[in-house]
């Protein structure tokens, strides 16, 4: 349990994203499905149609290189095939049939985890995601590292 107001935003969150991850992947586990949860934005943005993962990062706000290897994983798991574009230097993903089965299993485990949110939501008495998506606002209105960069050079709103 983090206990201290030292503890950094970033070491809350990751602790907080892996708390979610193992309880998801143990559910998914003894749900009978062969899945990591890491994997769910992706599966959720592929809907039939083939995307690129360009397109992929604009719409899910991850890094290049967390959705690329997240992408190799999902191929190598059979989950994902990689097409030819109209623009030769680049490829799109598209779900396999395994892919698209165990999409359609997902949908209703997805429903359950939101309804898991929702539940801890209320017990914490807070709102938690529109608390973070506050956050994002924010930090896309003013980066953190404007933030810092203000803050060191002594010139904080007081």
């Amino acid at each position: 349990m983090i206990q201290s107001t030292t503890t950094g935003l970033g070491e809350v969150l990751r602790h907080l994203t892996d708390l979610l991850d193992r309880g998801s992947q143990e559910a998914y586990r003894n749900a009978g499905l062969s899945y990591r949860p890491r994997c769910t934005p992706i599966m959720r943005a592929l809907d039939g149609q083939p995307v690129s993962v360009s397109e992929l990062c604009n719409r899910l706000h991850i890094t290049q290189g967390a959705i690329s290897q997240t992408v190799k994983r999902m191929e190598a798991d059979g989950l994902i095939d990689r097409i030819p574009t109209d623009d030769s230097r680049s490829r799109a993903i598209i779900l396999t049939p395994d892919g698209s089965a165990l999409r359609e299993a997902l949908v209703a485990q997805w429903q359950l985890r939101l309804a898991a949110v929702s539940e801890l939501e209320t017990e914490i008495g807070a709102p938690l995601r529109t608390i973070l998506k506050d956050a994002i606002c924010a930090l896309e209105h003013e980066g953190f590292a404007e933030r810092l960069a203000r803050l060191s050079t002594g010139t904080a709103d007081d």
